[in-house]
């Protein structure tokens, strides 16, 4: 029996639904029960990651699945689809560069320890940081959400057409009515704001990965007298934050160059498959290697301190980002 495009999609999105919303639920879970009082900075962002990962999937997956099954979506679901796909995207791309830089601190204070650090209130920073993330990313896509409509003059018949495989990218377009506006803002701008925070990412990769290489030649004596458990969880954060931002980058680069050239691949059937499975494959497996950073850490590496069974630390101490 031969795939049609459509059901390839329809299958493809019901696996990153499924996959996505078991992990991300997973990672909430295990990171939900570390709060205790006031909202804690790092929950903050994985919830954060979260819902934007569950957004992509239930949301705008959904949608396609819908579409896909032959309903056509009005001018208000291309709007939705557009802007909730584009946000969602950005969103994880820019709350991954918070997390890689995150570790990316901490390790370094493991590397090259500085005795009487300031003591500044990172916590509240990081929160309206964070906050402002979110303020920004819609902010940045309104214009999409405006201006997305739904073309009138619509075959409907299109499905033997050569484009069929891509109506969903055709039927929902994005005009602007300007050529200044769609240039600056549709090619550039939307292109920089993703492409500028991954360069950063790439840049921080490769930092990590140098300041990994430093700590595991680290030596006392020449025995290695091994990590606390604080310094594990760090490390193995930022080994993982290597991992997310490899994962990532050519995730968000594939889809891009696909989706440049969509014309010319319009007729394959598996395209609309393909690209979906890039936009998606980061909120569908990111959820379990960030469930993996605090993998059989002890003590306050994963919720810190338990209450009952509290541990003293010293004043500079890494805690946990799930602290």
């Amino acid at each position: 029996m031969k795939l049609s495009a459509d059901l390839l999609e329809i299958i493809t999105c019901a696996i990153l639904i499924l996959v996505s919303f078991v992990g991300n639920i997973c990672l909430f879970c295990s990171t939900r029960k570390c709060i205790t009082g006031r909202l804690q900075t790092s929950f903050f962002l994985i919830f954060s990651l979260v819902f934007a990962h569950l957004i992509k999937n239930l949301v705008v997956n959904v949608m396609k699945i819908v579409y896909s099954s032959g309903i056509m979506l009005d001018s208000a679901g291309c709007k939705v689809l557009h802007f909730l796909a584009a946000l969602t995207t950005s969103l994880a791309i820019w709350f991954m560069l918070y997390f890689a830089l995150f570790y990316h601190l901490r390790l370094y204070q493991l590397v090259y320890p500085q005795s009487d650090a300031a003591n500044v209130d990172r916590q509240k920073h990081s929160l309206k940081g964070i906050s402002a993330l979110w303020v920004a990313g819609v902010a940045v896509y309104i214009p999409v959400l405006i201006y997305t409509r739904k073309p009138e003059n619509l075959n409907a018949g299109n499905d033997t057409d050569a484009l069929s495989a891509t109506r969903i990218y055709m039927d929902c377009l994005i005009v602007f009515g300007n050529q200044q506006v769609e240039f600056y803002y549709g090619k550039i701008f939307l292109v920089l704001i993703d492409i500028l925070p991954l360069a950063i990412l790439v840049f921080v990769c490769f930092w990590m990965s140098f300041l990994l290489s430093t700590k595991k030649k680290m030596t006392y004596g020449d025995v290695w007298i091994g990590d606390g458990d604080s310094e594990v969880e760090v490390l193995r954060g930022a080994k993982f934050s290597i991992l997310l931002v490899l994962l990532i980058t050519p995730l968000w680069i594939s889809h891009f160059v696909l989706v440049c050239f969509l014309n010319d691949l319009a007729a394959w059937v598996f395209v609309p498959a393909v690209l979906t499975a890039l936009s998606s494959g980061f909120s569908a497996l990111s959820p379990f290697l960030l469930l993996l950073v605090n993998y059989k850490v002890k003590l306050v590496s994963f919720c810190g301190a338990k209450e009952g069974k509290s541990t003293p630390q010293p004043t500079n101490a890494i805690l946990s980002p799930y602290a």
